[in-house]
């Protein structure tokens, strides 16, 4: 029987000021680790887990297009165990919680600032990940699931935006203008997505003020419990 992970969730709405006290955002993850061991959860390292299932689980965690539920490939072994930045502190998720037959993804987003919406660059939200954003100027956290900020046909469009469709032009672009260039000069397209109202001048963009917040906090507590 795996450990409910909804007492988390309830804990940061309740006491937001014990985890946004933070200089830097891995003091935050440092204060969901701690909850997390305080739930029964324990932590395990990489080197705990069958190397075979830990590739096969990071091809299904980081999948960029599925809305499926990630098997616990683990699960006759851990079912309340958790992995901190299992592929590296810069990669998604910062955790990977292996609850009873699931995995659950949680990727911490922090400012020290006042900024209404998380740093995207170049990594869209994953729809069926878990998203904390804490902010230590405005003194408030907020959660949602990827899939309820952007729709799966949403991502594949801003992803073959880059992959099928500026990706060609580069290669083209090069091939056709720069072959030639004596210093080796050419063009390279950033991948790169932001929120803004540029183009729907009704667009949320305040995660914190969002007019649909409560609904999409209780979105990822239905979605980790039980």
């Amino acid at each position: 029987m795996s450990r409910s992970l909804k007492p988390l969730f309830d804990d940061l709405c309740a006491n937001k000021q014990q985890y946004i006290n933070s200089a830097e955002g891995g003091q935050f993850e440092d204060r969901l680790d701690a909850k997390l061991h305080n739930l029964g959860y324990s932590r395990i390292v990489r080197n705990d887990i069958e190397q075979e299932g830990f590739k096969l689980l990071k091809e299904h965690i980081t999948g960029k297009e599925t809305l499926d539920d990630v098997v616990n490939p683990f699960a006759g072994t851990f079912k309340s165990q958790f992995m901190r930045q299992p592929y590296g502190s810069q990669a998604y998720p910062d955790f990977a919680i292996l609850k009873g037959d699931r995995v659950i993804s949680i990727e911490v987003k922090f400012s020290k600032g006042t900024q209404s919406r998380p740093v995207w660059n170049s990594g869209l939200p994953r729809p069926n990940g878990v998203y904390i954003f804490g902010s230590l100027g405005r003194e408030d956290i907020t959660f949602f699931r990827g899939c309820d900020v952007l729709s799966l046909d949403e991502v594949k469009k801003l992803q073959d935006f880059f992959d099928k469709g500026l990706k060609v032009y580069q290669r083209e672009f090069n091939s056709d203008e720069m072959s030639k260039q004596k210093y080796g000069f050419s063009a390279y397209i950033r991948k790169a997505f932001e929120q803004s109202m540029k183009f729907n001048e009704l667009a949320i963009t305040n995660y914190f003020s969002n007019p649909c917040r409560a609904e999409l906090e209780q979105s990822v507590i239905d979605y980790v419990h039980p």
